[in-house]
């Protein structure tokens, strides 16, 4: 304990390392339903937006974005249900990285209680000191124990143990005789409730000599964290009074710091040295002698003493983050990469203080953080990691002949096939609905697509393309934008991101006027009805939906909103094309799982109200396939298969030898190429790393440790191109 000590005083604040850092995190709050609570962060650098997550998702429509960008975020939380209690964290954006805060908890104020307690009697004698204790029920915050004597509240120049809570009676008399209560009461709600103890005590004079004893044994552990005072109790009576007297196992009680008041032993400012026993004994010269051995145990807030390193790792290779902490208890150690847990990342995983990346990706590039957790408290280490991209070539042979020249080009790379020019649709003042597609291809498949936008009306850094934080998945061809300012202009354009981990960007759509209010209200859009929804697959729902067809208000098509029915998250969004749609099957669902979903209906300049909320379980997983009855095969159907066998045979041996012409070609040709002075090698230029350069600067400063103020950082770099001039 004395070594954690020391290195206690030898940490950095968490984000040091990095540039950035919480200035402000949310702190824990305890209330009463019906309260608002409010919630707040800030951090030493103005973040680009704000979220704010509750036991771990994002909340719906909580962030946003203020007219310029500010270093301080609020959340208010109108406290309605006890379903909002639990951890509340901000995770501030800085392009696609993010860094998350320590958690705050939310807790119900409450009042249980208490337990039965039995009546005690009490027989002294003049002089002693009487301790009496009344267990407190469970309450948040706790308690406060307030006493009675004699059905009177007791002055408040009672002395009441600070730590255990228990009534001290010093020097007692005829006067303080008589039966004792007490109540609890919580601040916060108001509640009082009394408990069903009662102490009844009667004081005697002193008669015959008689040993010390306890009335009942004192409490005999504490747990106490390090800076804060504690009262050990330790109070007995006897004939005459005993005199208490204190020693430590195995050392001494702590210099300057130790008071022997009446009943307790009072050590201020714990460190985590004083953990250990200590034993209390009484002793009136009448044995035996009593002692009574109470344990301290110190708890300490964790802290990172190592954290991981800012680094560049080239892509596709393993590497390893390192995070080292120390506290008491021993702290739990969880990793964040842009404010989400790397759990479900089939590259990375997890071993306590150390994070292994296997052939690490572009995806993996930003802000790491290993969260260090204890009884006492959460606190972190960050890191800027940044990914090399592999540098890929196109590579073109060409080979000249005398008669006639055979080219021959082989690319190292597939085709990527971009979005298409996306469709805008407004969905309120401050939101659109996008929607793109992608024409069918051959080319690479997509493994997650991007909505960039840009505020045409604003000016300086707020005009510039701004990215949405969430991965779309590649089944999904709609995306709601939200945050908007009413009457501006904007444009939109879709990433996608490949599965060779590059990217590629759709034309920008065309420009868009976000108009308050509805455009017109004369002839409103009706929302279509759902009828029926049926479970397809495991995976699928097929839905059905009813919708009159309006000549005055022709639709462009129908939204789908769906989700688990147990998520508190926002809803997935699908989109069907064409007025005359009544039925869709949403994919890529969980088996046995509960949607809601729901429908509206939409034109390029608004959309309906939603359809009635239906709610529908997918198809549980097929039990294990049970083996066929073995078939007898007659002579007639052995034939025949015989046959096809034969025929597949030939088919497959023709393929072969097809294969091996033409490799054989193929390698001719090459052996020519090396003996024709025309071979000509290209190659591409050098591939940006994550809008870090291979020169040491970053955003055009060097990267010593200094953050700039505006931070643009990325995991996919969506690279600038020359229609975002148009």
């Amino acid at each position: 304990m004395i070594v954690l000590a020391l290195l206690l005083s030898l940490y950095n604040p968490a984000g040091a390392e990095l540039g950035l850092w919480f200035m402000r995190s949310p702190e824990p709050i305890v209330a009463p339903v019906g309260d608002d609570v409010v919630f707040e962060c800030s951090l030493n650098v103005p973040a680009e937006s704000v979220r704010w997550r509750h036991n771990g998702a994002y909340l719906a429509h909580d962030h946003p974005p203020p007219p310029r960008l500010s270093s301080t975020s609020r959340l208010l939380v109108k406290f309605n249900d006890e379903k909002q209690e639990g951890d509340y964290q901000c995770v501030a954006w800085f392009g696609a990285s993010a860094l998350a805060s320590t958690p705050a908890r939310l807790t119900l104020a409450e009042l249980q209680p208490f337990l039965y307690q039995p009546h005690k009697q009490y027989f002294v004698t003049e002089g002693n000191n009487v301790a009496i204790n009344c267990p407190p029920p469970v309450s948040k915050p706790p308690a406060i124990i307030q006493y009675l004597h004699n059905n009177h509240i007791m002055s408040e120049s009672t002395t009441i143990l600070p730590t255990t809570g228990s009534l001290l009676l010093s020097n007692v008399s005829q006067r303080d005789a008589g039966v004792y209560t007490c109540s609890a009461t919580n601040y916060i709600t108001g509640q009082i409730i009394d408990s069903s103890l009662k102490v009844t005590v009667t004081v005697e004079p002193p008669g015959e000599p008689a040993s010390p004893r306890f009335l009942y044994i004192p409490q005999a552990k504490y747990i106490v964290q390090t800076g804060q005072n504690v009262s050990v109790e330790c109070s007995g009576v006897g004939t005459p009074p005993p005199n208490v007297t204190w020693r430590r196992v195995n050392g001494a009680l702590p210099k300057e710091r130790a008071d022997l008041t009446v009943g307790a032993l009072r050590l201020t400012d714990i460190q985590p040295s004083d953990q250990g026993q200590y034993v209390c004994e009484l002793s009136n010269g009448v044995p035996p002698k009593v002692a009574h051995l109470v344990t301290i145990e110190v708890q300490v807030a964790p802290v990172v003493t190592k954290g991981p390193q800012n680094a560049v790792f080239e892509e596709n290779n393993d590497t390893e983050l390192n995070c080292e902490a120390i506290g008491y208890p021993a702290p739990n150690i969880t990793w964040l990469l842009n404010g989400e847990s790397v759990d479900n990342d089939s590259h990375i995983t997890p071993l306590g203080g150390r994070l292994i990346i296997k052939r690490i990706q572009k995806k993996h590039a930003g802000i790491y953080q290993c969260f260090a957790t204890n009884a006492v408290g959460t606190t972190y280490g960050s890191a800027m990691i940044q990914v090399s991209p592999i540098q890929v070539t196109q590579v073109g042979i060409v080979l000249s002949l005398n008669l006639a020249k055979l080219v021959i080009v082989m690319f190292s790379i597939a085709v990527m096939v971009p979005p298409t020019r996306p469709n805008i649709t407004r969905l309120s003042d401050k939101s659109v609905m996008v929607r793109w597609c992608v024409p069918p291809n051959p080319g690479l498949p997509i493994q997650f697509f991007k909505v960039q936008y840009q505020d045409l009306d604003a000016s300086g850094k707020s005009s510039r393309w701004m990215t949405s934080n969430e991965d779309i998945q590649p089944h999904i061809r709609s995306y709601e934008v939200d945050g908007l300012s009413t009457d501006h202009h904007y444009r939109f354009r879709i990433a996608a991101v490949y599965s060779n981990n590059d990217n590629k960007l759709g034309r920008n759509s065309a420009k868009f006027h976000l108009q308050r209010g509805l455009p017109s209200n004369k002839n409103p859009l009706y929302p279509p009805a759902l009828t029926h929804t049926e479970a397809v697959t495991p995976t699928s729902i097929r839905i059905h939906w009813e919708y009159l067809n309006s000549v005055l208000v022709p639709v462009d098509g129908f939204y789908v909103y769906y989700r688990a029915t147990t998520s508190a998250g926002d809803y997935i969004k699908a989109t069907v094309e064409g007025q005359n749609a009544r039925t869709y099957v949403i994919t890529h669902l969980q088996p046995d799982t509960a949607y809601d979903i729901k429908v509206q209906s939409f034109t390029v300049g608004a959309a309906s109200e939603f359809s009635s909320v239906v709610v529908q379980k997918t198809q549980r997983e097929p039990n294990a396939t049970i083996a066929p009855n073995p078939e007898v095969i007659g002579v007639s159907s052995l034939g025949a298969t015989d046959k096809s066998s034969h025929g597949q045979l030939y088919l497959v041996l023709g393929a072969v030898f097809t294969g091996l012409t033409l490799l054989l070609s193929l390698a001719g040709a090459i052996c020519i190429c090396y003996l024709e002075p025309g071979l000509t090698i290209q190659q591409l230029e050098p591939v940006t790393m994550n809008g870090f350069t291979h020169n040491g600067k970053v955003n055009g400063r060097l990267s010593n440790g200094y953050l700039p103020r505006s931070m643009n950082i990325t995991n996919n770099p969506l690279a600038e191109s020359e229609q975002d001039k148009v």
